[in-house]
């Protein structure tokens, strides 16, 4: 039944209609206000972004990249937006040159690697950001009091939900945190701004 559920999640719409009944459309609206301060211009990587929802918060001059391991997630991107760049890579070895984006977001990611997997996407990901390039980390947390969020950690194809300390610890090994805010809806949300550690 479980591999049911996931095989119909894995169709482009259907993940897209998921992640708005999983809390999507408010984390969205705090994301929209968390962003508007970005700069008209830029280059943003999404990494393991899916069918590219971010796509709709950055400013419309932004240089947009997709990159994502699912073929069939980056079609569903292609047919919104034709004309934006898709990668089919892993997160762990993102196939870009050094300090190339401005942006980088790794949303709804970190729960679908284990430690020394999300250690290696953080560091490829510090790798591609320009000198002064922040990440964008969103994800939900794993907390045992919430009932909500346990059901639907049970139904996740993602088995490496973390708390917020232990995500804080990852990101800390190459980023230095400069804002956080919190939320819930259905999940527990945290959304994180950081700077990429001089080298």
């Amino acid at each position: 039944m479980l591999s049911i559920v996931h095989q119909l999640v894995s169709i482009p719409a259907i993940y897209d209609l998921s992640q708005k009944l999983a809390g999507g459309n408010i984390s969205q609206a705090i994301l929209r206000q968390e962003l508007s301060s970005l700069p008209k211009t830029g280059s943003a990587l999404d990494v393991g972004g899916g069918t590219g929802l971010m796509r709709f918060l950055l400013p419309a001059n932004w240089e947009y990249t997709c990159l994502d391991n699912d073929p069939q997630k980056l079609s569903g991107f292609q047919k919104n937006f034709p004309s934006e760049k898709t990668i089919q890579a892993s997160a762990t070895k993102i196939p870009n040159p050094n300090n190339t984006y401005d942006l980088c977001i790794l949303s709804a990611v970190s729960h679908h690697l284990q430690s020394s997997e999300l250690d290696c996407a953080l560091k490829e990901i510090s790798r591609v950001l320009r000198p002064n390039g922040q990440l964008l980390f969103l994800d939900a947390l794993f907390n045992p009091d919430n009932v909500a969020g346990k059901i639907l950690w049970a139904l996740d194809r993602g088995a490496f939900p973390r708390a917020l300390n232990d995500l804080r610890r990852h990101l800390e090994n190459d980023f230095v945190i400069t804002r956080s805010k919190t939320w819930k809806a259905l999940h527990e949300y945290a959304l994180l701004f950081c700077r990429k550690k001089p080298s």
